[in-house]
């Protein structure tokens, strides 16, 4: 908001407005009473009751300015009755005031002018119209200050609940996308992972398989060594067989061929 936010009045100062209020209005009211009640003397009414007219007239001023103060920042179409009552009870209690002046003048026969001595006893009632006017704007205005100021307080906050809002929503939609990135990165590292131990095991797997094989191959290699080595010249002299050729047939019975060979080579034996 670009409004300027007036001061709000500090609480001792409505304080002593409102204490000098009530001092003023004390003083006011014991010197209209005194004038009033002897105005209502000479009027005709009865000694011991002429007291009542002051406060009848002075009343309606004090309960219709209590009724101002409470009524403090309600509208304007609430607070013209009250102000109605007090300005008409301020004209009485002045007109009346005045009246008593001009007339107590007149019998002391004093040098003093009728009109002067008419403002002054118009002076209390006028002045405490004034002050208490004066007080209850002080507390309008001290309502306005705070509304203003809360109003500004409330826009200030909603504009930054707005920025903290949309700095959420970005934060948001960066930490969603970097977790959707650190999952990929993530998923595309298994993948190689994956195939990494896949390449492994099978690469240790042919090993295995290739090693096997050779084992299998050497086994099966010396199992034909001793089983040509059990139809040498030596074994067969001892069992009363004939000895092997040396020819080329013997070569290939002692270079660890087959059985089918041994008995190939055998059969040419016995022809030669």
């Amino acid at each position: 908001m670009n409004e300027k936010i007036p001061n709000e009045p500090h609480k001792a100062v409505l304080r002593t407005a409102v204490a000098a209020t009530v001092l003023i209005a004390i003083g006011a009211f014991v010197l209209s009473f005194s004038a009033l009640t002897d105005l209502a003397q000479r009027s005709g009414i009865d000694a011991n009751l002429a007291w009542i007219w002051p406060i009848i007239v002075d009343g309606m001023i004090v309960a219709s300015t209590v009724a101002i103060v409470a009524l403090n920042g309600h509208s304007r179409r609430a607070m013209v009755y009250p102000w109605t009552l007090l300005f008409f009870g301020a004209f009485v209690s002045t007109a009346a005031n005045s009246v008593h002046a001009i007339l107590t003048v007149g019998e002391m026969n004093s040098d003093i002018p009728p009109v002067v001595s008419a403002l002054v006893a118009a002076m209390p009632p006028v002045v405490l119209l004034a002050i208490t006017h004066l007080t209850v704007h002080m507390y309008q205005k001290k309502s306005e200050a705070a509304e203003k100021r809360a109003a500004a307080a409330y826009d200030e906050e909603t504009v930054e609940n707005e920025k903290y809002g949309f700095a959420y929503d970005d934060g948001f939609q960066a930490a969603m996308t970097d977790a959707q990135n650190a999952e990929s990165e993530r998923v595309a590292t298994g993948q190689e992972q994956l195939a990494e131990a896949t390449a492994r095991a099978r690469a240790e797997g042919r090993a295995e398989a290739n090693s096997a094989l050779a084992q299998i191959k050497t086994e099966a290699a010396s199992g034909n060594t001793q089983a040509v080595s059990a139809k040498s010249p030596a074994n067969a002299s001892s069992n009363g067989a004939r000895p092997a050729s040396t020819g080329k047939i013997g070569a290939m019975a002692g270079s660890g061929a087959a059985p089918l060979y041994d008995e190939i080579a055998q059969s040419q034996d016995s022809r030669n």
